[in-house]
């Protein structure tokens, strides 16, 4: 969704109010694929301080669908969205910030509503994606989703520097 603002930019100390929609609905992170399934309602309020700033607000959640970081199975997941953003207007256009380079959600005369939400989904993505919290994850000897059904395979992680000395031991138990 773009919101233009030529409109508004033109009224100082004046507040517009848009109902929100969202046009993207898949995107990478990580190297992984993920879909937005759903997302709240919000309203969109562009606000003008003065004659010179641009005032974005707006919250809602977005329901993602993804997959476990353990086992590999498909998990739904919420990430709030707040946006809270001033950016300098002149001419009604947004004015590049020097420090910060130019606004990756700024079209010309067009406010991406989309790209704000994009970013602040990554902003507030979860560092590990679990589908519980208890997730056994994949058996990394035969492949099973341990959840589903135990494998009874031998999990135990020697520890390679000490892979010599269990080679000597194992020499001796064939002696035997």
């Amino acid at each position: 969704m773009k919101i233009s603002i030529k409109d508004i930019t033109s009224l100082p100390d004046q507040s517009k109010k848009f109902t929100g929609a969202i046009d993207i609905c898949d995107f990478s992170y990580l190297g992984s694929d993920f879909s937005i399934n759903h997302i709240e309602p919000f309203d969109v309020v562009l606000s003008m301080i003065g004659s010179g700033k641009l005032h974005i607000t707006f919250d809602t959640k977005c329901s993602i669908l993804g997959h476990c970081d353990r086992c590999l199975g498909d998990v739904t997941f919420e990430v709030p969205v707040s946006v809270d953003e001033t950016v300098e207007v002149s001419e009604g256009q947004v004015v590049t910030d020097d420090d910060i380079g130019p606004y990756s959600f700024v079209d010309g005369e067009e406010i991406d509503i989309d790209e704000l939400i994009l970013n602040e989904i990554l902003v507030n993505f979860p560092a590990k994606i679990l589908c519980q919290d208890d997730c056994k994850g994949i058996c990394p000897v035969c492949g099973k989703n341990r959840n589903i059904e135990p494998c009874g395979c031998d999990d135990t992680v020697l520890d390679p520097r000490m892979a010599q000395f269990l080679d000597v031991f194992n020499s001796f138990k064939e002696v035997k």
